[in-house]
């Protein structure tokens, strides 16, 4: 009897409700914290039997089985989601590298016809220049494609980054290297101005060539014919500022908002490129994973300009 007890009379607001009599239970969640308590009350003294006590005791235990069920539930369904996140991001990316490859087989297909039909007009040295850039083609999609198996057996944005030296320079020159074709095709103009003929950055060597073969990618897919493309590295402290600038078609400030995160429609380039979107949010995802910092300035009709901050190695 509640009213008989100083201290379930204080605050008690079931004797109001005449409710004088308590049996309960708490109920907590899986972690121990308190859901709170299944009970029973009577409007008269009572004493309640072992068989009740069972029963509210088993009641309670329904509850946080329930409880568990529900908690378990709703983290199935989050990882659930984060599985089909991760499956469609891998899906895409992918088919970017694949594309990638194929475009790269694709032009050296296309030269070497171009090649074996008009042999006899190139000098020994037009074919040795030639060759050579076909072998980097052949090399760069063959290391490509390393990478695209080694990637499809894993989950691409939980890949954690090896960080070492980095001569960001060379990578630079690599990826230049890389699309020598297409930046002749489009005749654009390349300039460069490094702090130094070698900069060290802590990088991961596979990340930040990803990262830079993109920006520049999209530099060269996103530039008018005869346009230009600025390329600097200079110190900042204890970091290097990367900066990959054109002079193409640009983007709005709602366009750049986006830009980092999927969106099935992205414009395709000057030429009718195609642009799957993806390769800027692995970037944003890359940069994270190395504490390395982007950020874009870009105006329609006035080009855009990359700045990666990265930190130095000393």
């Amino acid at each position: 009897d509640a009213t008989k007890s100083d201290e379930w009379k204080l605050n008690n607001p079931d004797i109001e409700l005449n409710m004088i009599s308590y049996l309960g239970f708490p109920v907590n969640w899986p972690d121990g914290e308190i859901f709170g308590t299944v009970c029973l009350l009577d409007n008269k003294e009572n004493k309640y039997s072992a068989e009740v006590e069972d029963l509210l005791r088993q009641a309670k235990q329904h509850l946080e089985n329930d409880l568990e069920i529900l908690l378990l539930n709703n983290a199935l369904q989050e990882k659930n989601i984060q599985l089909q996140q991760s499956n469609n991001t891998k899906s895409k990316f992918l088919s970017l590298i694949s594309h990638d490859i194929r475009g790269s087989v694709s032009t050296i297909n296309e030269f070497i016809k171009m090649i074996v039909n008009d042999f006899d007009s190139y000098d020994r040295e037009q074919l040795k220049l030639i060759l050579s850039s076909l072998g980097h083609h052949a090399s760069s999609s063959y290391e490509t494609l390393e990478n695209l198996l080694t990637w499809s057996k894993s989950d691409i944005l939980q890949i954690e980054p090896v960080i070492k030296s980095i001569d960001i320079i060379e990578v630079f020159e690599k990826v230049l290297f890389y699309f020598d074709q297409p930046i002749q095709m489009k005749r654009l103009r390349i300039t460069k101005s490094y702090d130094s003929q070698k900069v060290y950055v802590r990088a991961d060597e596979n990340m930040i060539t990803v990262i830079i073969r993109n920006i520049i990618s999209n530099a060269i897919k996103y530039n008018h014919e005869k346009g230009e493309i600025k390329l600097s590295v200079s110190p900042c402290g204890e970091k290097y500022e990367l900066v990959i600038e054109d002079n193409g078609i640009g983007m709005t400030q709602k366009a750049i908002d986006k830009l980092f995160k999927y969106n099935e429609r992205y414009e395709n380039g000057t030429k009718g490129e195609c642009s799957a979107g993806i390769g800027l949010i692995l970037i944003k995802e890359f940069l994270d994973k190395m504490d390395a910092q982007i950020s874009v300035k870009s105006e329609p009709g006035k080009g855009s300009a990359f700045k990666i901050e990265i930190q130095g190695y000393r």
